[in-house]
């Protein structure tokens, strides 16, 4: 069983509302490019090298923010994240998620995250 745990500074973007079309196909937002790329540092940062999980998984995020934004938007976010950034090698091993939010200034923003393989 790994439990890995790390958090991610900075504001989640909503990544359902950040696509544009062009040129006939759908592709992310600025800020979207941008937040994976700086989560991807941080969770090397935390935690060094490591193999992405393979089996099933449970997620526990807790995300600090503001009142705005969809929670399911934010979640769907990080998913997809975890996986560009392979911590796990596709989203539909997570089996399982707990998400809450708790509020506080835009700037004090921050995401916990704790993965448990079952």
């Amino acid at each position: 069983m790994t439990n890995i745990k790390f958090e991610l500074f900075g504001k989640v973007p909503s990544k359902k509302n950040l696509y544009k079309i062009g040129r006939g196909r759908f592709y992310p937002d600025q800020s979207v490019t941008e937040f994976v790329n700086s989560s991807y540092s941080q969770i090397k940062k935390q935690l060094g090298s490591f193999k992405p999980i393979e089996e099933p998984v449970a997620l526990d995020v807790c995300f600090l923010m503001d009142d705005k934004g969809d929670l399911d938007n934010k979640i769907s976010m990080i998913f997809d994240t975890l996986q560009e950034c392979k911590v796990i090698v596709n989203d539909r091993q997570i089996r399982r998620v707990n998400a809450r939010r708790e509020k506080v200034r835009p700037k004090d923003s921050k995401t916990f995250i704790n993965i448990v393989s079952e």
